[in-house]
């Protein structure tokens, strides 16, 4: 068989740079300590390599919200700490301001300490998230809570602000402010229509939504007050002083519409007696529009029997709702605290998860350094071989034998 020169040639070139890229790939394989350098070095490895790694990309996420979500419950539940610190210190001074010794001036001072925690209770309402948003505003920019003459009313949305913390878990981080400083039911109905203590009478109040012109509700507090001789009514805005219903002659049964308010008086058997006089307000309050009332109960003067029973009756009413309140802000304490558990443990099998991710990724991409080393010796040696065959071989000519 003969063999051309050119064929020696080619085939040994071919040869040894077979053998040099093989080193070479061995070279790479040992400073990136990686097996598989392109797929095409292990498919089925390297497909596995890639679901592996979006899933350990995915469960460092999940880590990044948990964190996220962590910060933003500790805010809110040192805010609302804070809250249950004023809340109790408002129940303590709507106590002392039933002792029965005190004078108007003294109920006054006590007043002007719950404007004060008014205040206070207003800016907890209004706190930021840490970053530029607010934490009991829903999805809502808005500042949560403005004030008004009668408190302070609710700006933000229902939206429950929530992270995705793992494979199929959401966890809320905000609460939205209705629910912590509103929802204080003083009556299942819509209004809650109250006889006053010092009432003779038997006449019977009840309030409704007036549908047609129910745009014009205010959420304000009204009274309703017989004149001297029972004859006639009228009603007050008690939140801004005005009057809505004008002495209006009473004839049972009677209604009149003010404010998309249907007030309805009826003889329950017997009539009205002189000074007979009803609260309404809304059947579902926030702590700001009940600490407005108090302050203005305790600044108005209790000189007479039937004062003194109206600032009863509104001592009793508001130290009820500050307990419905309070009961609002340890609920949803509990709520941010079940969830910052919830979170540690998430926090430990997530680290677990990703141990398990990076273990899997090691056992296909790793290199074995011991076996890449020894292989890296063979080659080269084979290489000095195979180059010092390709000389001797390419050496060989018949002229070498002819004389």
């Amino acid at each position: 068989m003969r063999i051309s020169t050119n064929t020696i040639f080619e085939s040994g070139g071919a040869r040894i740079s077979d053998l040099q890229v093989g080193i070479n790939r061995t070279m790479q394989q040992i400073s990136s300590n990686r097996k598989i350098l392109t797929p095409s070095d292990d498919p089925v490895g390297s497909a596995r390599a890639l679901v592996i790694t979006q899933s350990d990309a995915v469960n460092d996420q999940f880590a990044v919200n948990r964190k996220s979500v962590t910060n933003s419950l500790s805010i809110a539940e040192s805010v609302l700490g804070g809250v249950t610190n004023a809340l109790q210190n408002i129940k303590t001074s709507i106590v002392s301001a039933g002792n029965g010794v005190l004078t108007d001036v003294e109920r006054g001072f006590i007043a002007n300490e719950l404007q004060g925690h008014l205040d206070e209770l207003l800016s907890f309402a209004n706190s930021s998230d840490g970053s530029e948003g607010y934490l009991f505003s829903g999805f809502s920019a808005s500042v949560p809570y403005s004030k008004i003459q009668g408190g302070a009313q609710y700006n933000g949305d229902q939206g429950q602000k929530s992270l995705q913390v793992d494979t199929s878990r959401q966890i809320p981080f905000a609460e939205v402010g209705s629910a912590i400083f509103g929802n204080i039911r003083t009556s299942l109905t819509q209004f809650n229509t109250v006889s006053n203590p010092s009432n003779t009478g038997q006449t019977v109040a009840t309030s409704s939504i007036n549908v047609p012109t129910s745009g014009n509700l205010t959420g304000n507090n009204y009274e309703v007050s017989f004149d001297n001789t029972a004859a006639n009514f009228s009603v007050v805005n008690k939140t801004t002083g005005a009057i809505v219903v004008p002495s209006t002659p009473y004839v049972s049964p009677q209604t009149v519409t003010f404010d998309g308010i249907d007030l309805t008086l009826t003889n329950s058997p017997g009539a009205p007696a002189p000074g007979d006089h009803f609260s309404i307000q809304p059947g579902n309050q926030n702590i700001f529009e009940t600490l407005t009332d108090i302050i203005n109960i305790l600044k108005t003067p209790a000189n007479t029997a039937a004062s003194k029973l109206d600032l009863t009756a509104g001592l009793t009413q508001a130290n009820n709702n500050v307990d419905k309140s309070l009961n609002n802000v340890l609920t949803t304490r509990a709520k941010f605290g079940i969830s910052l558990q919830e979170i540690d443990q998430l926090d430990s099998v997530g680290q677990n998860t990703g141990l398990t991710f990076k273990q899997q990724l090691s056992d296909i991409q790793d290199l074995d350094y011991a076996k890449a080393l020894t292989d890296l010796n063979q080659q080269q040696v084979t290489l000095q071989a195979a180059q010092q065959s390709f000389v001797k071989t390419s050496s060989l000519s018949l002229f070498n034998y002819i004389t």
